[in-house]
C-alpha cells in the first residue's frame, strides 16, 4: 500500500511508514543529543524570563513570535509557567535579541521642540505636514493624550528643529498662539531634549533710552526673541536691519547647541 506523504501524522505508534521514519530519527537524534550532553529540553523560567526581556526592550509578542516562528499560544503557555521548553523551540526563542532603542520614547522632546517653533513663527500643522504626521496626532501630543510615541515621529520633529530652529518662521498668529499658551523658544532651552532641563524664563523687556546705546546687543537680541517678538519687531527697535538681527539670532542658536554638546560630551 503506498501512503501519500501529506497525510502522515507523524506520531508515535502510527503504523504508516513515514511516520515510523520519521519515529525512527527522532529516537536517533534523540540518543545522539543525550550521548553527547545535549539537554532535549531547556528550562521554562529561563526561556521566560529572557521573554520578558525582549518585551522590556520594545518587542511585542506576535513580533517576538514571527522572528522565533514559535506561535503566539506558545509563548504565553511559556510565560505562564510552562516546566520545559522543546530545545527547538527554546533556541528559537533564545536567538532573538532585545532591542537597542525602544520603538516607542517619552514625547517630552517633541512637544518642547514643536512648542519652540510655533514660538518663532512655524505653526503646528506645517510642523506635522513636513515632519510627515496628521496635525491632529501632533495636537494630541501636544495635548498630553499620549503617554509614548514611535521614535521615528520623535526623530522626525527633531530633525525639522534642527533644521528650522535658526530661522524665524513668517506666523505672527504662530507666535501669538505659543506666547499666550505660555510656550518657550530655542534660545530659553540649553538642552531641549534633557527632562531635567527648565527654561530660562526673562523678565519683561525695558527699552534703553532714547540716544543709549546697549553695550551688549547681542544679549538684548536675545531677550527680544525670548520674548516672542518678530525679527521685524526686534529690527524696527534696535534700529538694524532685518539681516542683521537673523545673523544674531543664528549665531546665538549656534552657541547655545554647542554648548550643549559640550556638556554631552563630558
Amino acid at each position: 500500500m503506498t501512503h501519500v506523504a501529506h497525510y502522515a501524522c507523524y506520531r508515535r505508534g502510527c503504523r504508516r511508514n513515514e511516520c515510523r521514519t520519521a519515529d525512527r530519527i527522532y529516537r536517533k537524534q534523540y540518543e545522539l543529543r543525550r550521548l553527547e550532553g545535549i539537554p532535549s529540553h531547556i528550562s521554562g523560567p529561563v526561556v521566560a524570563s529572557h521573554i520578558r526581556l525582549l518585551v522590556d526592550s520594545g518587542h511585542t509578542i506576535r513580533g517576538i513570535a514571527k522572528r522565533a516562528k514559535v506561535s503566539e499560544r506558545a509563548i504565553y503557555y511559556i510565560i505562564d509557567g510552562q516546566t520545559n521548553v522543546t530545545l527547538a523551540k527554546a533556541r528559537a526563542l533564545l536567538a532573538v535579541q532585545p532591542l537597542q532603542e525602544p520603538p516607542r520614547v517619552d514625547p517630552l522632546a517633541t512637544i518642547r521642540r514643536a512648542q519652540a517653533l510655533a514660538f518663532i513663527g512655524w505653526p503646528i500643522v506645517w510642523t506635522a505636514e513636513q515632519a510627515g504626521i496628521h496635525p491632529s496626532y501632533l495636537f494630541n501630543i501636544l495635548g498630553g493624550w499620549s503617554r509614548t510615541i514611535p521614535r521615528y515621529v520623535d526623530q522626525r520633529v527633531a530633525a525639522l528643529y534642527r533644521e528650522y530652529s535658526y530661522r524665524p518662521g513668517p506666523s505672527e498668529h504662530a507666535r501669538s498662539i505659543a506666547r499666550r499658551n505660555g510656550w518657550h523658544g530655542p534660545l530659553a532651552w540649553d538642552d531641549i531634549s534633557d527632562p531635567a532641563a527648565e527654561p530660562e524664563i526673562t523678565e519683561p523687556y525695558e527699552a534703553f533710552p532714547k540716544f543709549e546705546r546697549d553695550p551688549d546687543r547681542k544679549a538684548e537680541i536675545a531677550h527680544l526673541d525670548s520674548l516672542g517678538e518678530s525679527v521685524a519687531s526686534i529690527a524696527k527697535q534696535l534700529g538694524n536691519s532685518e539681516k542683521y538681527i537673523r545673523d544674531q539670532l543664528t549665531a546665538i542658536q549656534r552657541e547655545r547647541a554647542a554648548r550643549a554638546n559640550l556638556r554631552e560630551a563630558a
